[in-house]
């Protein structure tokens, strides 16, 4: 005998609703980005998934508190670096995520600007999880790394005082 479906009307699994709230947020950027405009929703599973899962992807607002961009970041081991600096059909595979010491911003979709505050936010947050260096690559329309940069993250230094208690 065939047991019914129980369904439910509502998420019951604070996790899975509130991914499914963060996959929303990348959808609404990537449908306003004109160079993601051929991006197949299968993409979202090999690309924004994993980060979400990883928590190595962060969104930005605007003051009206719309969606205007996301980074995401891999911490990659020498060999995944090796293939995303050489294959322009590198993907990674969920475990490749967090495998290494080399922090790669994986993509960083911003389709109307904020870029400068982006990336000041960006710097801040990266310091707070102590990543010291972060690398990126501009890539080619064909998808092959035109070039490489990276910035440097420094860290806090905090300003000790003595006090005399005399």
């Amino acid at each position: 005998m065939k047991i019914p479906a129980k369904l439910h009307t509502y998420c019951r699994c604070d996790y899975s609703s509130n991914r499914a709230k963060l996959i929303g947020f990348a959808c609404i950027i990537i449908c306003t980005n004109s160079n993601y405009s051929l991006f197949e929703i299968m993409n979202l599973r090999l690309w924004i998934a994993p980060a979400i899962d990883h928590k190595q992807i962060l969104f930005f607002f605007d003051k009206n508190d719309s969606p205007v961009g996301y980074v995401t970041w891999a911490n990659l081991a020498p060999d995944s670096e090796a293939r995303l600096l050489k294959d322009p059909n590198f993907l990674l595979h969920a475990s490749e995520w967090n495998e290494g010491g080399k922090t790669w911003i994986i993509d960083f979709c911003f389709p109307s600007g904020h870029t400068a505050e982006a990336i000041k936010s960006l710097k801040k947050h990266f310091q707070s999880l102590g990543i010291d260096r972060v690398f990126w690559g501009r890539r080619n329309s064909d998808n092959s790394i035109r070039r490489v940069g990276n910035f440097v993250i420094p860290h806090r230094e905090y300003a000790t005082h003595s006090i005399n208690l005399k």
